[in-house]
């Protein structure tokens, strides 16, 4: 039986102080947060930590690619990684929407998306408990 560490979610967004506040308030949220201030950054973490990390809150005006293309890149290390795009912008074209599980403008505010995110790492953590016993049981 193997300890997992406990559940994290990555912020990325390029904007240094949208960045901190997002990351301050998860962590007075009990979440341990951990960030990238870009899609290059987030994409190397997710490599490093895969495992590590369970959800994801991208921005989608970054520079280099856009959150939606970011999450596209983050699904071919994790398909099972849950990704919210927290976003300003809320003309995204449809297709590209597909990518992300969730989409939650900034306008909303940050409290819906705590909320989201506190229901996301629940549900991972009960399908996580689920697969451990299933595990142990094959043994």
């Amino acid at each position: 039986m193997t300890n997992r560490a406990p559940a994290r979610v990555l912020v990325v967004d390029d904007e240094p102080l949208q960045l901190d506040l997002c990351s301050r308030l998860m962590k007075q949220s009990g979440v341990s947060v951990v960030t990238a201030s870009g899609p290059i950054q987030a994409i190397s973490i997710v490599e490093e930590a895969s495992d590590k990390i369970d959800v994801a809150i991208l921005d989608y005006n970054m520079p280099i690619m856009n959150g939606c293309v970011l999450a596209g890149r983050l699904r071919l290390v994790r398909p099972d990684l849950k990704i919210i795009l927290y976003s300003g912008k809320m003309d995204i074209p449809q297709s590209e929407m597909s990518r992300v599980d969730v989409f939650i403008p900034k306008g909303d505010g940050m409290a819906r998306l705590i909320r989201q995110v506190l229901a996301e790492l629940r549900t991972h953590s009960r399908t996580a408990a689920k697969k451990l016993l299933t595990n142990s049981a094959k043994r």
